[in-house]
């Protein structure tokens, strides 16, 4: 038998059937049937809970009510029980004549809706009428009293008032009057005042029951006494406890009755009586203490120079023990004191004066003392020495300079007191110039017709009409006239 080859080795003839190729059979799992019923209870009741979830967490709980025609304040008190946040409510304000003020016009979602805490709300308040609207005024005088609160309520005039009372010529619900507060009747407007009287018709005649008028004011019973048709008379007393203008007390008690026309007598209060107090001493202290407590009285302070010490009061114009009446201005006089300083006043005799002058326009009753001295080093009119302090009523004592005395040491004096005429100005200018004299020339005409030369001296002399001379002293504070020849005068 011949030998087979490697391959040959591995063929199937010849090999057992566990040898050979195996077949393949595949195996199907049988499924078991899905459980419809099962499937749909199980998904609704999943939407069940999901529903019920949404309800109890999500859903919004709070029904929206109709706050239309309701007011704002219904709303802020629905809002806080309900734990809105305030933050979402919006209120819009508008002028409507439909709607009273304060109310509710509408609402941003309609009543019945849900809502969450966090909604989001907006409601229009009415401010009724605008006030500042101009209003035609009807003819009142015309219209009856229906026809007047007719045109007031469609209007919304909540400042215009009717007034009933009684009157005898006007017929009743007829208009008597009506006055405007505010404006005029051109410019009426919801926010101006107008009171309107009508006519209740004759008063009925009989007896009057007295009203209580004590601490009342007179106007109150003026008003009532004419509706009453009695007569009202007053007169006036000051009291302790009843403000000015109020009444203190009545004729006739309240209560009591009266006939149409009788008298009724009040007396009104002057408010509190003031009576002036010595205030001669006083401080200035004590008497603004007492304006404080007296505010109604004018009061007006005078500073004047007086032997008293300075703030004391030294008089008034009003005695003591005298009533004060508020209409009265009390007049007080204070010291400046006794003594016054004169220092700052001494730069000069002019300025000195003045000051004393204007010292004794408030009483101060000083004289001036005035002595003249030279001096070599104080200008003409100044001081030399003065008073630093006087009394009031007593003398000041100053000494003022008359400038230097200069001697008249150049023969030339003498020259031109004998021979002016040899003098020209220009010479008698170089003569001066050499002093601190004051010195003044005149001009005019010496009428000798050509025998003295134009523009010489005629004449030179002090303004007191002493002489001109060598060796003599001219006090600085006089002034040296020259006169001088002009032709042409």
């Amino acid at each position: 038998m011949a030998e087979k080859d490697f391959l040959q080795q591995f063929s199937n003839e010849n090999k057992p059937d566990s040898f050979k190729e195996e077949e393949r059979i595949p195996v199907t799992k049988e499924r078991k049937p899905i459980n419809l019923k099962a499937l749909i209870i199980c998904l609704l009741s999943l939407i069940v809970v999901g529903v019920i979830l949404y309800f109890l967490l999500f859903a919004p709980k709070i029904e929206m009510p109709n706050f239309v025609s309701k007011t704002r304040n219904d709303i802020i008190s629905w809002v806080k029980q309900q734990g809105i946040e305030t933050s979402g409510v919006v209120f819009e304000e508008v002028y409507d004549l439909e709607n009273e003020e304060e109310t509710v016009i509408s609402q941003s979602i309609e009543a019945g809706k849900k809502v969450k805490k966090n909604v989001k709300l907006n409601f229009v308040i009415s401010k009724g009428g605008d006030p500042d609207e101009r209003i035609v005024v009807p003819d009142l005088k015309n219209m009856t009293k229906s026809k007047i609160q007719e045109w007031i309520d469609s209007n919304k005039l909540q400042k215009t008032k009717i007034m009933n009372a009684y009157n005898d010529e006007i017929e009743e619900g007829q208009v008597i009057d009506y006055s405007f507060t505010g404006c005029q009747e051109e410019d009426f407007t919801r926010a101006c005042t107008l009171k309107i009287n009508i006519s209740k018709g004759k008063a009925p005649a009989g007896k009057v029951s007295v009203e209580n008028f004590v601490k009342n004011t007179y106007e109150t019973a003026e008003s009532w006494a004419k509706n009453k048709k009695i007569n009202l008379t007053k007169s006036e007393a000051y009291s302790d406890s009843i403000s000015e203008g109020l009444i203190i007390s009545q004729s006739i008690a309240s209560g009591k009755t009266m006939n149409e026309g009788e008298t009724l007598h009040v007396v009104v209060s002057k408010g509190k009586a003031t009576y002036m107090p010595d205030m001669i001493g006083w401080s200035s202290e004590q008497l603004h203490a007492w304006e404080n407590k007296n505010p109604s009285i004018s009061v007006l302070e005078e500073y004047r120079y007086s032997t008293s010490s300075k703030g004391m009061i030294i008089s008034s114009n009003i005695e003591k023990n005298k009533l004060i009446n508020n209409d009265t201005i009390l007049i007080i006089g204070i010291s400046l004191g006794n003594e016054i300083d004169l220092t700052p006043y001494q730069s000069d005799i002019k300025t000195l004066e003045a000051f004393i002058n204007e010292v004794n326009n408030d009483d101060a009753k000083i004289s001036l003392n005035i002595n003249k001295d030279f001096s070599d080093y104080i200008n003409v009119n100044g001081i030399i020495s003065c008073d630093d302090k006087v009394k009031v009523g007593k003398t000041v004592n100053v000494v003022i300079s008359k400038g230097r005395n200069i001697l008249l040491n150049d023969e030339a004096w003498n020259n031109l007191r004998i021979d002016p005429n040899s003098f020209s100005e220009e010479s008698v200018r170089t003569l001066l110039s050499g002093t601190d004299l004051n010195y003044r020339f005149v001009y005019q005409n010496s009428g000798s017709e050509g025998l003295i030369s134009n523009g010489t001296v005629l004449s030179a002399y002090r303004d007191d009409g002493i002489e001109l001379k060598t060796n003599t002293y001219c006090p600085q504070d006089t002034t040296i006239i020259v006169v001088i020849n002009d032709e042409s005068r």
